[in-house]
Formats: C-alpha cells, structure tokens, sequence
C-alpha cells in the first residue's frame, strides 16, 4: 500500500479532538554511517526551527495545507524506520500511515521543546511494536530489494543496501530499532532513549550488543565473500 495523505484524515478545529560524530560509549558501525552520510540526519537542535513551528500552528488550527506539508515531510524517514522495525515490506507503508494519522490526532500533545522528527519516531516505533504483538505468531517476511530501495536510505550500490538490511534483519526488534535512531537517522544518546522511552543506560547496553552483532555479522558476510 502506497503511503499518501488523505485530507479526510485531518485534525478538526484546534486538532484537540482525539487526543556522525563519535559515540560516548562505542563506534560508530562503518557501513550503516556510510548510509546515514547520505540519509537525512536528526536535527541536533532541541527547539523547533521558526519555519516549522509556523508549520505546526496552522497544522494545529487545522489547515489541510500545513498538515500535508508535515506528513510529506517526515513521510520517507518514518517508512524506512518502520520498515526496518518491522521487517515485513507491506506493513512499512500501512504503519507510517497510522503513526501519521495518531500524530495528527494528538498535535495539540507536541510541546515543541524537542525535534518534531523525534516524537513522530516515538509514534512511529510504538505504532510498529503493536503491529508485532498482533502478529506474534505470523512468519516473519526479511526485507527486499524493493522495500530497500524505497525506504532506505538514500541511492548507494544496491547490494550494499541489500547486504546491510539483511543483517539488520538479525537483530532483535529493540536493537534494531535503537541502532537505525542512531546510525541512520543521526539521533543523540539521550534523543534515542527519549523516543523509544526507555532509559539512557538501557540505550546504551542496546547499541553495544547492536553494534558487536552487527560488526560480527558484517565480517562474516565480508568473508563469505571473499571466499567466494
């Protein structure tokens, strides 16, 4: 299903109704900040750029407009999270939409005093941890070529793209999760623990196993090959 905006989604009214540097601890892994080099990056600022925040008023007061140009926006980025999360390619699109749908509803719950990209993460990732617990005893589907070249990051060597969604897709949901904030989309330490609410030490235990798996897998793949 292709994500696009539908204006009968919209908020009513006031939108009330409805409710990369080095790492502190460990380095970055290579290949996923080659990709996060070419991929839009967290912004670095706690407040709201002017031209935004002006954005989210008139998305609050319920301007189709506004709120088109925020979805439009934050669309790429919140379907390459959810398909990372997710690891299936048709619930990547289904569940940034939803995530979209819950951000518009609860608008009026954005306090501005940290990036709007950061809480439609948050949004975003609570959305596909519930999708997960539905499908608990569904086979799971790896990522393919096609929902890399959609929702990855932006143009590299596809089998590079291939290679490094392949072995995301071995990692748990939570380091996964943990590792796409911070290698792709450029997250901080305390941003990361922020979005997927949990606290910094947890993050920082999550990017270690994430990054030592992630580097074992890699060399492994690198050495198959070679032998090749």
């Amino acid at each position: 299903m292709r994500f696009s905006y539908t204006p009968g989604l919209q908020c009513r009214g006031t939108c009330a109704p409805a409710g990369a540097a080095t790492a502190a601890v460990g380095t970055p892994v290579a290949p996923l900040a080659a990709e996060a080099q070419k991929a839009p990056l967290g912004q670095s600022a706690a407040a709201v750029p002017p031209e935004e925040a002006a954005w989210l008023a008139r998305a609050r007061a319920g301007e189709v407009e506004a709120q088109a140009w925020l979805l439009e926006r934050y669309r790429h980025r919140m379907v390459r999270l959810a398909a990372h999360v997710l690891r299936r390619p048709d619930d990547a699109e289904d569940a940034a939409q939803e995530a979209m749908v819950r951000a518009l509803q609860h608008l009026h719950t954005f306090r501005g005093d940290a990036p709007f990209s950061n809480w439609l993460f948050r949004i975003t990732v609570r959305t596909c941890l519930e999708l997960m617990r539905k499908r608990t005893r569904r086979p799971e589907v790896p990522l393919d070529g096609t929902v890399v070249d959609r929702a990855a990051a932006a143009p590299t060597g596809d089998d590079s793209r291939m290679l490094i969604a392949s072995l995301l897709d071995e990692l748990s949901p939570p380091m996964r999760a943990a590792l796409i904030l911070r290698e792709i989309e450029g997250l901080s330490y305390e941003e990361v623990a922020a979005v997927l609410n949990v606290p910094l030490g947890t993050v920082r235990s999550r990017l270690s196993a994430a990054r030592a798996r992630f580097r074992e897998l890699y060399a492994a793949a690198q050495k198959e090959t070679e032998d090749a």
